[in-house]
């Protein structure tokens, strides 16, 4: 539990401090390592997206940072990356993002738990959402962290929820 509490106030601490005009929140309850449910339970994620800044690159997505807490106390992470919209039809909306994942689980299989071989990962995610108000949606989302067989072992987290992604300004 206290890992927790760390982890929530470590991503309020960097999100606040981040100046941006506009940005979007996420608030997401996922069931936890869907693949191999070794670890299960339900996790607890929340992400700020930020606009473009003036000098991105005009390929890379609007940059994202989160973290995803798992209630059960298990692996937790915290990520960064960029976020894409792939489509936006009418109230129907998709998105993928893909970054990096900072985990605080075990690098080697023991004791019945994953191993994720390096201590940061790749992330990715994809979303497909519903336009519930103006500035509101309901998102049905996906998110994977391995290493990309970088490291061994390579196990990975796979978690699928729904998030509430509201913009503000």
């Amino acid at each position: 539990m206290k890992k927790n509490i760390i982890l929530l106030l470590l991503f309020f601490v960097l999100t606040s401090t981040i100046p941006t005009k506009a940005a979007e929140y996420r608030l997401g309850l996922s069931m936890h390592d869907v693949e191999r449910r070794v670890e299960g339970g339900p996790s607890l994620s929340f992400e700020k997206i930020f606009d473009k800044p003036e000098k991105w690159h005009p390929y890379l997505g609007r940059p994202h940072l989160g973290t995803q807490i798992s209630l059960a106390n298990n692996t937790h992470l915290i990520y960064a990356g960029s976020t894409w919209e792939i489509f936006k039809k009418g109230k129907f909306s998709g998105e993928l993002a893909f970054g990096a994942a900072l985990h605080s689980g075990e690098r080697d299989i023991k004791n019945n738990k994953l191993g994720f071989g390096c201590k940061i990962n790749f992330r990715e995610m994809i979303a497909f959402g519903y336009k519930v108000r103006e500035n509101t949606i309901l998102q049905l989302s996906a998110q994977h962290m391995s290493n990309g067989s970088l490291c061994d072992p390579n196990q990975g987290l796979t978690s699928v929820g729904l998030r509430l992604a509201w913009k503000i300004n």
